[in-house]
């Protein structure tokens, strides 16, 4: 166990946020108050976040924005569905450390994350686990 990392959201990949925003909310999902629509120019991708009450862990709704974006691939090959897994992290240099030692490797660098506040990021990705991203949270 990595001391420090906090689950906070699922990173769902889809063509478009407001149908899937329509489906989330039959299962009782709502906009985020906090965490407002961007758009991320890093990614070229639309950001949603919805959250139900009682849950601790966010959706988060990841749209191309664009022909270029890091999503477009995906949901063309395999449709919508779950992309990511996002973690609080407390120390990023302790995280990252123990992530290379579990076999991740960084596929991004550490780097601000506009739909966060501009907190700082870094994706990582193991063979046999796919995809996680780590968001200093202190």
């Amino acid at each position: 166990m990595i001391p420090g990392l906090k689950p906070h959201h699922v990173g769902w990949a889809v063509a478009d946020l407001e149908p899937a925003t329509a489906l989330f909310a039959e299962l009782g999902y709502a906009l985020e108050a906090s965490l407002p629509d961007c758009l991320d120019p890093n990614f070229q991708v639309n950001l949603r976040f919805l959250s139900r009450p009682g849950d601790d862990v966010l959706i988060e709704l990841i749209a191309p924005a664009g022909p270029n974006s890091s999503v477009s691939a995906l949901v063309k090959r395999s449709g919508p569905g779950p992309y990511h897994l996002g973690f609080r992290a407390a120390d990023m240099d302790s995280a990252d450390a123990q992530l290379r030692k579990l076999g991740f490797m960084p596929i991004s660098q550490l780097q601000a994350a506009p739909a966060l506040g501009n907190r700082m990021i870094r994706f990582w990705r193991h063979q046999s686990l796919g995809l996680i991203e780590l968001i200093l949270w202190p």
